[in-house]
């Protein structure tokens, strides 16, 4: 690979692995949260709809405006900065309202990084002619386990949630300086200093839709399942991210080998057909209750769901014949809004029947999706990647 390209993507990669490792840790932190500012499981899944609309609306924004004329390295640049807040006020001011005001300002962050760090693997793959976004899929998962990680160890030996998040904001900050030096080159960026608005196409508005859903029930494993195992299953205080722990492990596992499965297997098997049997596997052991078994269980999950969503982006570029920017705004738009239903209802019908209702709902969730999914890819066949 070129140098240039290899730099840049080390660089996307990075910017991945911290935005995710913050939001492990967020995950992780869920059930102190709770006590600390004493909210219900519904509160804060709405929460979460403040953060879905505002991601929508700052990427319809940074997509169409900002990106074409910056670039995808500056924009990435001013997310990570606007991001380097949340550290900062998670646990030092927290109330129910500095909870929405921090959710919104998540929202904007994400809103800008997102289309930036997708267009950019996007333009890196046209470039380079490697399939790069399973890797790059694997070091958000890299960024989740060692949130995870650090988050356990820290809750095992009473850190406080106020230096801890005080740490890795300062990590953050300085992350900015390599993406400003070391990110792509604006010349091999898309430019379009007049972008045009324009719906999507049928092709890429059916395969949104599927991502949609999975953005949607995906905040079941990740978001809520720490406050599971505390509330549900028992389990002392600093495991509760090792569900987070074991599903990264899979999906870093199932990231890393992405590119060799679909060499030598259909996108189709290694995506819907690969979650159906993690979603048969998962639900079979919420039913045993093992605490043990779960985990490893998940681990399996993770690994089999885990290219879902880069055969999905990869394609949607192929299909479309839109302008990669464009579709990307399209699918990133569309997907989100599952962020924005997704937590209200989690949080609604946690309340209401429990967690562990969630999580025997996240199997029968991924089951359909999964068929949904064999069913557009049998309609639009494509040659093999």
């Amino acid at each position: 690979m070129n140098e240039i390209f290899f730099k840049s993507f080390l660089i996307t990669c990075s910017q991945g692995f911290l935005f995710m490792f913050l939001v492990s840790m967020w995950f992780v932190y869920t059930p102190v949260l709770f006590d600390y500012i004493n909210i219900t499981k519904t509160q804060y899944g709405f929460t979460g709809v403040t953060f879905g609309i505002a991601n929508i609306f700052t990427n319809q924004i940074a997509t169409r405006f900002l990106i074409p004329r910056i670039g995808t390295s500056k924009a990435l640049a001013l997310s990570r900065g606007i991001f380097a807040l949340i550290p900062f006020l998670i646990f030092f001011f927290s109330n129910l309202k500095l909870l929405f005001l921090l959710s919104f300002i998540w929202g904007i962050a994400i809103g800008i990084q997102s289309p930036s760090m997708f267009t950019q693997i996007a333009i890196l793959e046209e470039k380079t002619k490697k399939i790069l976004n399973p890797i790059f899929k694997a070091s958000i998962g890299f960024g989740a386990l060692f949130g995870a990680v650090f988050s356990s160890w820290f809750l095992g030996f009473n850190f406080t949630p106020t230096s801890t998040f005080l740490i890795v904001g300062i990590l953050i900050i300085f992350s900015i300086v390599p993406v400003i030096f070391f990110g792509l080159p604006r010349k091999f960026d898309y430019i379009n200093n007049t972008p045009k608005f324009s719906l999507p196409s049928k092709k890429v508005f059916l395969f949104a839709v599927n991502l949609m859903i999975w953005y949607a029930i995906s905040g079941i494993i990740l978001n809520w399942s720490s406050v599971w195992l505390v509330q549900d299953l028992l389990t002392p205080l600093y495991l509760a991210g090792f569900i987070v722990i074991f599903f990264q492990l899979g999906e870093i596992g199932g990231n890393l080998s992405g590119g060799m499965l679909l060499k030598k297997y259909a996108d189709k098997i290694v995506g819907p057909y690969f979650s159906i049997i993690g979603a048969v596997i998962l639900c079979l052991s919420i039913f045993s209750m093992n605490i043990y078994l779960i985990f490893f269980s998940v681990m399996v999950f993770g690994f089999l769901t885990s290219n879902i969503i880069p055969i999905v982006y990869r394609r949607v570029v192929k299909v479309s014949d839109e302008p990669v920017p464009i579709i990307i705004s399209h699918i990133s738009s569309i997907s989100f809004a599952g962020i924005i239903f997704g937590p209200a209802l989690i949080g609604f019908s946690a309340d209401l029947f429990g967690l562990t209702f969630n999580m025997y709902a996240l199997c029968l969730a991924v089951l359909l999706l999964s068929i949904n999914l064999i069913i557009i890819m049998n309609f639009f066949k494509l040659k093999k990647f």
